[in-house]
């Protein structure tokens, strides 16, 4: 195949996948009833397809996109409100299309079978128009492709071209470095400005001492002159250069930006679909969708906006009979929205169910370990509902395909706070729930305020830093024990960089002293600094390797003279301040005093066993190591261990007998069990944990973090 055609069918496909994700939308759109609008941008976006498909000699996709396209206009003179079963129909051939164009993977479709469904679903329609209903004029629809254009007659699809990501990542970081680079330049530009002055001075030096001096002078002043006019090109120079290089890091930063549409487009389709499996009736509405943001951004938002929603879905919104016994609308309401507040932008997901339930979320904490009774009694609502981010906290034991494995919204917090990111929640109990999600606009290009703490110098993301002050005696107070200012109404906590960062002792705050309030995981914290330097637009690069580790960093900035200052996480370096590290943010760094806690691994894989190993050692725990159930009962009767990891499957002694027989015997009885298999059906999670297994990960979902959590919040 040629790498022209090559190309273009690449471009046709992802047509064909943009442009069915817009149909599914407004299909969706037209099942909740007439929608004019909505049903001829379903025409224009079939009949431009069509034509595609014709054009590209993919005759199976135009047969099908005919028919649906036939489908859709049978329902016009009813204001194209589609009948439920014709939706479905209309959405099963999208899905068919796409495999059939290439862009997305399944088995091979039955076309003709799909033809005379479709046929059927039109004729159904028509049947629903009555007969003495005008013919219909036909909706505008986008002309048939022409002809392609001879080479000489200009097409406006040539001013566009397509780049990748990474190059995109490289443009940025180049066009940053040479901004950097002028800046660098401005600064020798200021030493030969210096230069000059001295220069000027030693020529009127020169001159006073008379005629023996002459010759000096003369020389002096044509060094002047040359300094001058080096001086006067230099600034010129770099005056436009800088110009220059400031537009292309807009323009390459503005192409890294794409619409939020992007990340929402699938949603009413998703929500119809899930909210019927679970036999929910739900409407969502979405708004916001045309705010811009980084395709990182957007990237790192995909996962935790699909668990907000299917959580939303499968535990928060009611059935059509309990919706009615509570007063409610029989339909659930839910809705994305999106807004720009200065450099970042606040993503809510809100539905009006059940909402959550504070005491329900405190007897869970207790059941599972993570307070004493007396010490969950003592959480506010707030602090019993942010309880749910928790790595391990899920409020349910089932597990059910639609929101995932009952691990809690943890995975929300971390990815975004992975991109210095936060995500708070209004609940009203009885009445649903919102999560607000802020993230910044770009992950590449922010504004950042320098500070100094000590000798070094550090970064904050600027959307992060509320204000700075100079205390005044009267602010500085104490809560709970610590050290604490009063700003504006507010009480904050009190610490410094220096003791967040660099183990420094614990202070109380001193008259004078610089403070930034920082904002992060909804509350504020004041932290000290040495100096404020400035605030600028800077290019953030991600860590790699060991820094990447330190959950106080989110990133790093090259700085004039090549060096690269670190970022801050402000949402860390707040929860930390408020003390809230060992309880709310991360039960496993909470458990990092590992050294002597035991666990034993059984795996008849040695391939497996040594990977289990070497993740476990390498957090710092004592590994014992059994083939199968039987030799583990043997090294049970001869060690004492904290915990059990266990395959499921195992000769002479099976991971699930394994487990029945430890928790038979009052000895191991309160040991915790995790079964690690492959078998990751609800059918296999349900036998382990009728067996008294504790937990339950599969190795297709195995990564470090999954496992580690999972262990460290068993022997908490």
């Amino acid at each position: 195949m040629s790498t022209g055609r090559e190309k273009l069918l690449a471009q046709f496909r992802e047509l064909v996948t943009e442009r069915l994700a817009r149909v599914s939308r407004s299909l969706v759109a037209l099942e909740a009833g007439a929608d004019v609008e909505a049903g001829k941008q379903t025409l224009r976006e079939l009949h431009g397809l069509k034509g595609e498909a014709r054009m590209m000699g993919f005759a199976e996709v135009n047969s099908l996109v005919h028919e649906m396209e036939e489908l859709v206009r049978a329902t016009q003179p009813r204001g194209y409100a589609l009948a439920p079963g014709s939706v479905d129909a209309l959405l099963v051939v999208s899905d068919a299309v796409q495999v059939l164009a290439g862009s997305m993977a399944g088995d091979a479709p039955d076309v003709p079978r799909l033809v005379e469904w479709l046929k059927q679903a039109t004729a159904a329609e028509r049947a629903l128009t009555p007969a003495t209903a005008p013919t219909p004029t036909p909706a505008p629809v986008a002309p048939a492709p022409a002809p392609a254009p001879r080479a000489t007659e200009p097409r406006a699809l040539d001013t566009s071209i397509r780049i990748t990501q990474q190059s995109l990542e490289v443009l940025t970081s180049t066009a940053t470095n040479l901004q950097q680079r002028a800046r660098q330049r401005e600064a020798t530009a200021l030493r030969r400005r210096q230069l000059l002055r001295e220069l000027v001075a030693l020529h009127r030096a020169a001159e006073d001492l008379g005629p023996a001096a002459q010759e000096l002078a003369a020389r002096l002043g044509r060094a002047k002159e040359l300094a001058s006019d080096i001086n006067r090109r230099s600034t010129l120079l770099n005056t436009d250069e800088l110009k220059d290089l400031t537009v292309m890091s807009e323009e390459i930063t503005a192409l890294r930006m794409v619409p939020l549409s992007v990340l929402f487009e699938p949603y009413p389709r998703m929500v119809r679909e899930l909210s019927r499996e679970l036999g929910k009736d739900v409407e969502l509405t979405v708004e916001g969708e045309d705010e811009r943001v980084d395709r990182s951004v957007l990237e790192a938002l995909k996962e935790p906006l699909l668990h907000l929603v299917r959580n939303a879905i499968d535990h928060g919104l009611e059935t059509r009979e309990e919706r009615v016994e509570n007063g409610k609308n029989p339909r659930g309401a839910m809705s994305l929205s999106a807004r720009r507040e200065g450099e970042r932008i606040v993503l809510r997901v809100r539905d009006d169910g059940r909402g959550l339930t504070p005491d329900t979320l405190r007897q869970v904490a207790v059941r599972r370990g993570f307070f004493a009774e007396a010490e969950a009694a003592r959480l506010s609502d707030a602090a019993a509902v942010d309880l749910i981010f928790l790595s391990g906290f899920s409020s349910r034991d089932a597990v059910t395909d639609v929101s995932g494995r009952g691990v809690g919204l943890d995975v929300v917090r971390t990815r975004l706070l992975g991109v210095g990111g936060e995500v708070t929640v209004d609940n009203k109990p009885g009445q649903g729930a919102t999560f607000e999600l802020r993230v910044p606009v770009s992950l590449t290009v922010a504004p950042v305020l320098f500070v100094q703490s000590g000798d070094e110098t550090l970064c904050l993301t600027a959307s992060n830093v509320l204000r700075a002050f100079q205390v005044d005696a009267a602010q500085c107070t104490e809560f709970a024990g610590r050290p604490a200012l009063r700003v504006e109404g507010d009480l904050l906590p009190f610490s410094s960089l220096a003791s967040l960062l660099f183990g420094a002792a614990e202070r109380a705050p001193g008259e004078g002293e610089l403070v930034l309030v920082l904002r992060g995981r909804g509350h504020s914290a004041a932290i000290a600094v040495d100096r404020v330097l400035e605030e600028r637009v800077q290019a953030i690069l991600p860590l790699k390797g060991l820094l990447s580790r330190y959950p106080h960093l989110s990133g790093a900035t090259p700085l004039s003279d090549g060096e690269l200052a670190l970022v801050l996480s402000a949402p860390h370096l707040v929860a930390t301040a408020h003390g809230r590290e060992l309880k709310l943010a991360s039960v496993a760094s909470a458990r990092r005093e590992t050294t002597h806690r035991r666990v034993l691994v059984v795996d008849d894989s040695p391939l497996t066993r040594e990977l289990l190993v070497s993740l476990l050692e390498s957090v710092g725990y004592v590994v014992v190591q059994a083939v199968d159930g039987a030799a583990a009962m043997e090294v049970l009767q001869r060690e004492t261990v904290d915990i059990v990891v266990t395959d499921l499957e195992m000769p002479r002694v099976d991971g699930l007998e394994l487990t029945r027989r430890l928790k038979a015997h009052a000895a191991w009885r309160a040991l915790p069990v995790v079964i690690v298999t492959t078998r990751g059906s609800e059918q296999d999670r349900r036998r382990g944990m009728e067996a008294g297994a504790d937990g339950y990960v599969t190795k297709g979902d195995l990564v470090r973090q999954d496992l580690v959590d999972v262990v460290a919040r068993l022997l908490a």
